[in-house]
């Protein structure tokens, strides 16, 4: 479901001049809950996320890939923003991040330290002390520390 909702609104939110950072999908109460995430080189605020969300709302209604029990909610990514992908990773390298991981990695679940290397499927962190190749599907969560 998640790509097949990035295909579609991808391009509407490229169309309108900004970037799509990212989608997360979860639920609340009994809705599913779609959370975009927008940028563009001149910063977000909240006419922006409106504009995006009336048009990303009006692909979903149409094409009715939610069924039409979903809450949307746009947002920019922040200056604490998360990384989500590589991409975003090799655009922040030596940077400080803190990640939160799914298991254990050199018995640690949080790491913070500075992005160092970036690959296809790993991102190496050093936090003074160690550096970590960090596989990209044990992260959990991760941000930029500011």
């Amino acid at each position: 479901m998640k790509e097949q909702i990035l295909k579609l609104i991808d391009p509407i939110i490229i169309s309108m001049k900004y970037e799509l950072w990212g989608l997360n999908i979860g639920q609340q109460n009994n809705s599913l809950k779609l959370t975009i995430y927008i940028d563009s080189k001149s910063g977000i605020n909240i006419n922006d996320c409106e504009k995006v969300s009336n048009q990303v709302t009006h692909i979903l209604d149409i094409e009715n890939i939610c069924n039409g029990d979903y809450i949307l909610e746009v947002s920019s990514p922040g200056l604490d923003r998360v990384l989500m992908t590589k991409e975003h990773f090799a655009k922040y390298i030596n940077k400080k991040v803190k990640l939160k991981l799914k298991w254990l990695v050199k018995n640690r679940k949080n790491i913070v330290g500075m992005i160092k290397d970036v690959n296809d499927n790993f991102v190496v962190i050093n936090d003074k002390t160690d550096i970590y190749e960090i596989e990209y599907d044990s992260i959990d969560n991760a941000r930029l520390k500011i």
